[in-house]
């Protein structure tokens, strides 16, 4: 049950999923208004944030900028009693910063037209007729066509979900079966090669197109970013496959969080849900060789507007990672499959016009933190993949354990 609750959460805060899924727009609303009157939110836990070290704990133990990155071997061999860690980590980046200051894009809906045509301008010839609602608190553009077999949406925060007519019928139906998950940036083997459904092709070759197609074409929306394939998901489709890919945003090496976190989270006065930290992912699947079928950027688009730098003042893996074992149930054994370096997003819910009384953590124009944390991943064991009827949900599902690297805050997503 508390699976089930999960995805009513993400109907809930998400018009990403609802629009995603490509519904008609009297239906998505309809919906969307169920979830919120079905979500239950006790679902939340209420134990597991965590304050991190008192300030003379940091002064006593907070290291400088070079000291960070060293002695990776002598944590990864230490013994812990409630959790072990990886056996290797590559964690290496050229520059860090103490915060960065983001600001989500607002009026995109007047590129709406412009996505279309830059996405869809070879598969149709129709000139693309937009319903223009309101959602989220802010302006949203969609249109699907049965008949041209197109889906396009675009939101002012500058989320953008697009379905070609290869993908159409397939869109973002997460229950086909998993029969792989390669974890990229943990430099596993990508030789391997599946029929889609116009032809076989190795996952190296489509991860080589996605990340070039990146880097030479959805750059010209966030030039501030890199962008990487972090995890491919394979799956059964009829009597072939498709390639689910998850890509990663990079700010000068590092990458952004992709986890949208319920730690923390409340609800104020005017019903709107607050969020401690967002996520920055993009989805997109791929039914055909060197072809981008379904796109979405989830979250928006972002924009960075300064970054604080700091020589001092850092926490190193060891006392983290230390201290999480203070934290951790000593009756449950938890296995860390990476660590990462990241930067966690913050929503500024005070940069929100006070006039604005219906706003979300997607809202156009917000002022984002993005903090650096040690971030521990523990992969969810296949068995739990599995909805009632036995089909798989979306394989790339993930625990998360985030350490603020310069006040030793935890956030704790285990639910």
């Amino acid at each position: 049950m508390e699976r089930k609750k999960r995805f009513i959460l993400l109907g809930v805060i998400g018009l990403s999923l609802l629009a995603a899924c490509g519904k008609e727009t009297e239906q998505a609303q309809e919906e969307q208004t169920q979830a919120e009157e079905d979500f239950d939110y006790s679902w939340v836990s209420e134990q597991t944030e965590y304050e991190g070290f008192t300030q003379e704990e940091i002064t006593e133990k907070a290291v400088s900028w070079e000291a960070l990155f060293s002695g990776y071997d002598t944590v990864l061999q230490d013994t812990y009693e409630n959790f072990r860690l990886p056996e290797s980590v590559t964690i290496s980046p050229a520059t860090l910063y103490k915060q960065v200051e983001i600001v989500r894009e607002s009026d995109f809906t007047e590129n709406a037209e412009e996505i279309f045509r830059w996405f869809l301008g070879d598969v149709t010839t129709e000139e693309p007729a937009f319903d223009d609602i309101e959602t989220m608190g802010q302006a949203t553009w969609i249109m699907d066509s049965e008949e041209e077999k197109v889906y396009c949406a675009v939101m002012d925060c500058g989320f953008v979900s697009v379905v070609k007519p290869s993908g159409y019928e397939i869109r973002f139906n997460g229950n086909f079966e998993v029969a792989d998950i390669v974890h990229i940036d943990r430099g596993e083997p990508l030789s391997q090669s599946y029929a889609l459904l116009d032809g076989e092709e190795s996952i190296q070759e489509a991860v080589s197109y996605i990340e070039e197609w990146m880097n030479q074409n959805w750059i010209m929306w966030e030039p501030d970013f890199t962008y990487s394939v972090k995890t491919v998901e394979v799956r059964r489709y009829k009597d072939n496959y498709i390639y689910d890919f998850h890509v990663e945003k990079f700010f000068d090496g590092i990458p952004l969080d992709d986890d949208i976190g319920y730690t923390g989270m409340e609800m104020d006065t005017y019903g709107n849900l607050k969020l401690k930290y967002v996520g920055s992912d993009i989805y997109i699947r791929m039914c055909n060789r060197n072809s981008i079928d379904v796109f979405s950027n989830l979250t928006g688009i972002l924009r960075v507007q300064s970054v604080e730098e700091e020589k001092e003042g850092w926490l190193s893996l060891s006392d983290c990672a230390h201290m999480l074992e203070q934290l951790f149930s000593e009756y449950v054994v938890y296995e860390i499959s990476d660590i990462e370096m990241q930067y966690v997003l913050c929503p500024d819910y005070a940069s929100i016009n006070a006039e604005v009384k219906h706003y979300s953590y997607m809202q156009p124009g917000m002022r984002i933190l993005a903090k650096p944390v040690w971030c521990f991943v523990m992969d969810i064991p296949e068995e739990k993949l599995l909805n009632e009827d036995g089909s798989f949900t979306a394989g790339y599902q993930k625990h998360y354990i985030d350490v603020d690297m310069r006040t030793g805050e935890v956030w704790l997503e285990l639910e």
